[in-house]
């Protein structure tokens, strides 16, 4: 039959062949005959004239090398993270063939390699489709994912382009797509792929429901030029969509620090849903406008969180069809995002409506809240210092009323409205490390002059209040609303 082209499978075949080496090196070791056996059945020959290794198996052209130096007992230096993989599967089935056989005496350590040998052989089960031409392999894909093997859209839409690209074309879509996986990043992950895919569609299309991808980008696909441009456009993507939300990334060097933090908000935050929005402001605006993009998708973020508006599909969809106005040229500007967007956030009077009641129960989320609003009064008052010297993210957060209730030192509250009001935002500060574990579940007053000490306006606020009851609580978080308003606009500003 000669050699043969593998379409899909070459993981599982590179791993069985790993598995042989490190049996046929545990064999060796051991001088068993059967190494030789397991060397010339399973991995390979060399040539009786030029002694060069004809292998089973080849890889492709960037892993070959560095499978046949294993295959070969002699590894060269990883250069790749597919190479430090292969390196750590072989390791991963050495140990394990090594514990099978440990303890057992001269003659029977090699009983529990055979059985894995024969298991391998006789019983792991094997589908083998053979089809004249590379074209037809592609179209067995789709054949076995409508029949209900499951098969990611990256996995699908990858023999899809192949199968259409034609002979002509092929290896330039081949190495449009290794561009794109390299930007992704190589992974066993096909979720990441496929979301990439999905959120490039949305920013292409308006549109990119997860279960009618593959159909979607596949009607639209049917000619060798069309292949070629897809998987081109793929490609330069990929890297914006990969970065997008890493502030040490190139893309992002002349990012301004507090929109390098609002991009990691965003990223903690796990907004997902923004991302056609931006990859699509990526590839089209200046770094001044997506500055400002950045900026009002922060806030808008929040201002969802906070009235519970908003909901996945709807911000979705709201996010695809902008995003695709955008790639198509019809809205070219900030200001044109902002009208897209400015009737489906909360209002200001909604907003510091549904903040003056929030409770947060994420401490991260908390510190970051107290954080930003901290610098929002520091503004209004003019102050030397502008923002908190300490990172949002290592803040330590205080209730002070705690979390766990003790009516003897806390008798202004019932067990039940402690349970009401210690998770409102009124009722957290950010305090020093040192400062939170001395006063820790003590009383008011014994609270009270440490948090007036705070170098931290809302913080130092609260120290200064005589008592510490639902209604103190209460005032608070309604002077909270009142900069929450500033702190995240309907129409932001960038600063």
């Amino acid at each position: 039959m000669g050699r043969q082209l593998v379409i899909d499978g070459q993981q599982r075949l590179a791993t069985v062949s790993l598995l042989y080496a490190a049996m046929r090196d545990v064999l060796r070791e051991r001088t068993d005959e059967r190494a030789d056996d397991i060397e010339r059945d399973f991995l390979g020959r060399k040539d009786i004239a030029t002694r060069k290794r004809l292998p089973k198996l080849t890889l492709n052209a960037d892993d070959n090398e560095y499978y046949l130096s294993l295959i070969d007992s002699k590894p060269i230096p990883a250069s790749r993270d597919s190479h430090r993989r292969l390196q750590a599967a072989y390791d991963l089935l050495r140990a394990r063939m090594l514990k099978l056989i440990d303890g057992l005496d001269a003659s029977s350590w090699q009983e529990p390699l055979i059985s894995l040998h024969t298991f391998v052989l006789e019983k792991a089960k094997v589908i083998d489709v053979h089809v004249p031409d590379e074209n037809r392999s592609f179209v067995i894909f789709e054949t076995l994912n409508d029949r209900g093997l499951n098969l990611n859209t990256s996995d699908l839409l990858k023999n899809h382009l192949f199968g259409t690209a034609g002979a002509d074309r092929l290896e330039e879509t081949k190495r449009r797509w290794s561009e794109m996986i390299g930007a992704l990043g190589a992974t066993d992950d096909g979720e990441v792929h496929d979301n990439f895919l999905r959120h490039y569609w949305s920013s292409t299309t308006g549109t990119g429901r997860a279960k009618a991808l593959f159909s979607e980008i596949r009607d639209t696909v049917s000619t060798p030029d069309e292949a070629v441009s897809l998987a081109r456009s793929l490609a330069e993507s990929a890297p914006l969509w990969a970065g997008m939300f890493d502030v040490d990334s190139d893309f992002w060097g002349q990012l301004k620090p507090a929109t390098k933090e609002r991009l990691q908000v965003l990223s903690t935050l796990k907004v997902e849903q923004c991302r056609p929005l931006l990859l699509s402001a990526m590839r089209t605006m200046p770094m001044a406008d997506l500055e400002a993009i950045i900026t009002c998708i922060l806030s808008w973020t929040v201002r969802w969180f906070v009235t519970g508006g908003g909901g996945a599909g709807v911000t979705e969809r709201l996010y695809a069809e902008t995003s695709k106005k955008v790639t198509d040229g019809r809205v070219t500007s900030v200001e044109g995002v902002i009208r897209e967007f400015q009737d489906r956030v909360a209002s200001d009077t909604d907003f510091k409506r549904a903040f003056a009641v929030a409770t947060v129960r994420r401490g991260w989320l908390a510190r970051y809240y107290l954080h930003t609003l901290e610098k929002v009064s520091r503004a209004k008052h003019a102050s030397s210092e502008l923002t908190p010297s300490q990172n949002w993210e290592e803040a330590n957060l205080e209730h002070v009323l705690p979390k766990s209730f003790d009516a003897g030192r806390w008798p202004q509250f019932t067990p039940e409205s402690h349970a009401a009001w210690y998770l409102s935002l009124g009722n957290q500060a950010i305090l020093a490390k040192s400062e939170n574990e001395t006063i820790g579940n003590e009383s008011f007053t014994v609270k009270a002059p440490v948090l007036a000490a705070s170098t931290l306006d809302l913080t130092a606020e609260i120290g200064r209040c005589q008592n510490w009851t639902s209604e103190e609580i209460r005032d608070r978080q309604a002077r909270l609303a009142e900069l929450a308003v500033e702190a995240w606009p309907l129409s932001p500003t960038v600063v």
